[in-house]
């Protein structure tokens, strides 16, 4: 008896809609997947380029308190052109009216509200009251009648011939239910950004750790390089929060990059600005306005370039241009070099480690055909992005080896200051400043005095305070302030 009763169970379920709150009860608010085509050769709503692409539609209800009794009287679709949502697309909704019982259609004249959009701006182009006549006929294949067996197919048509060309349209759209695994797309991405954000977080705090241990020289780490990096890790936190936001159904994926980045940006990059930051000015440090009006300055800088960013973004991340141009965050770190004259430090785990890791987020969304963004994917844009970056790094490991301007012609270079001076090791001469010792004992020279010495080189600032070279040298690779008078020293070009 029990079998009896479950296999007539079964069969119940399977039964044929006999009315249309039967099969509302089978088909409301899923979403299915097809295939449009246009029945002309002019373009469809004076708007799509193409012949064919994807559609999507839903059947809903009118009702805004939405229940299991809600029957379906209203159709909304997606036209896309083709394939991606970044291109053009058409998005619209009209009335379902007229249900026959008999074939399972809705086939009847209404009016049509669509807009179009381009790059994900809606409002490009909208109407609401265009005049269409539609037929949409549901089939079930076999005896199965459920939601994953229904085909639907929709005629829309114009009625009356309408004048206005942005209401003309014939189009054709076959579709079944959409049975994509978007959570195998959303686990995938959430994956890689929190790899990403772990690979970040320890390099930012082994970077922080070696400055405060002065195992490297904050000066000669760009200050807008950290800052950008932070403003990125910031963008991609409000990022992954706005997707959880939207996506509540996948709230507690897109939650978990969101919280590592919001902990990423807001400790271990703020702490790393502040200590590049403050290297820069601790001479403010010590008086108590002066820091105040320093630290107020600075943050109000960043704040409004952290706006700025967004705002850019916003409008124009769907451009490869603009992405390509935010790309640039090495070149921060080249000017810095170029800008002190000193010999750069090439800090692998902060070029790669932490500036780099940024850049696999724009080659996911323009370099996987199914990425989560619904971006169109573009091979010579990747090119050009990898290019970028490793021309960039490329640059800087050329500053390393030879020289922070050694690939600028000389006639582009400013006048350049010579420490070098000539001294007659039979004149008495200041000590020097840095090792308390005379300037003609110099305690690195490692060549044998001789008698027939009677010159030898020292170095003298501009501020005339006078070194031993090797002195000097290792000073600069520190601080490019004089140790006698504080005053700013020109870059040490050899």
């Amino acid at each position: 008896m029990l079998c009896l009763f479950l296999l007539q169970l079964v069969a119940g379920l399977s039964e044929r809609p006999q009315n249309i709150s039967e099969l509302s009860k089978m088909l409301y608010g899923f979403e299915y997947k097809g295939k449009w085509t246009s029945q002309k050769m002019e373009q469809q709503f004076h708007y799509l380029t193409v012949e064919q692409g994807d559609a999507y539609m839903i059947f809903l209800s009118n009702n805004t308190q939405q229940n299991s009794n809600d029957v379906i009287d209203r159709f909304e679709f997606q036209l896309l052109n083709p394939k991606y949502q970044e291109m053009r697309q058409v998005i619209g909704m009209f009335k379902l009216t007229n249900y026959s019982d008999s074939d399972i259609s809705f086939e009847n004249i209404s009016v049509l509200n669509y807009t179009t959009a381009y790059k994900f701006r809606r409002n490009y182009y909208s109407k609401e009251n265009c005049e269409i006549a539609y037929t949409v006929n549901i089939e079930f294949q076999g005896d199965n009648y459920d939601k994953e067996h229904a085909k639907i197919k929709v005629h829309m048509q114009t009625h009356n011939n309408s004048l206005d060309t942005h209401c003309d349209v014939d189009i054709l759209m076959d579709l079944m239910l959409d049975t994509t695994n978007y959570l195998l797309v959303i686990i995938m991405y959430c994956a890689m950004s929190v790899m990403i954000c772990f690979t970040q977080f320890l390099c930012v705090t082994k970077l922080c750790k070696a400055l405060l241990e002065n195992e490297e020289d904050p000066n000669k780490i760009s200050l807008f390089a950290v800052g950008y990096l932070t403003i990125q890790d910031s963008y991609i936190c409000l990022q992954n929060l706005y997707e959880a936001l939207i996506n509540y159904q996948y709230f507690q994926y897109f939650i978990l990059p969101a919280f590592f980045y919001f902990l990423l940006a807001t400790t271990c990059d703020m702490k790393l600005i502040w200590i590049v930051w403050r290297s820069r000015h601790l001479e403010d440090l010590f008086d108590q306005q002066r820091m105040r009006r320093a630290i107020t300055y600075f943050f109000a800088q960043f704040y409004f370039s952290l706006i700025l960013y967004f705002l850019l973004m916003y409008f124009f991340f769907t451009y490869n241009w603009f992405i390509c141009l935010t790309g640039l965050c090495l070149l921060p770190q080249i000017i810095h070099n170029i800008r002190l004259g000193n010999n750069p430090r090439f800090i692998s785990y902060f070029v790669f480690g932490i500036l780099v890791p940024s850049m696999l987020y724009q080659l996911y969304n323009r370099g996987c055909p199914s990425n989560l963004r619904g971006l169109e994917p573009s091979l010579a844009f990747c090119m050009i992005y990898l290019s970028e970056y490793l021309l960039q790094i490329i640059i800087l490991y050329i500053q390393y080896k030879l020289g922070p301007r050694s690939f600028i012609p000389k006639c582009f270079l400013p006048k350049q200051y010579n420490y070098y001076r000539t001294l007659n090791i039979q004149e008495d001469y200041e000590e020097c400043a840095i090792c308390l010792t005379s300037l003609m004992d110099d305690p690195f020279d490692t060549e044998a005095p001789t008698q027939k010495l009677v010159i030898k080189q020292a170095m003298q600032t501009p501020c005339r305070h006078w070194f031993h070279p090797s002195c000097l040298r290792s000073w600069i690779d520190i601080k490019m302030q004089c140790p006698t008078c504080r005053s700013d020293l020109p870059p040490l070009l050899e």
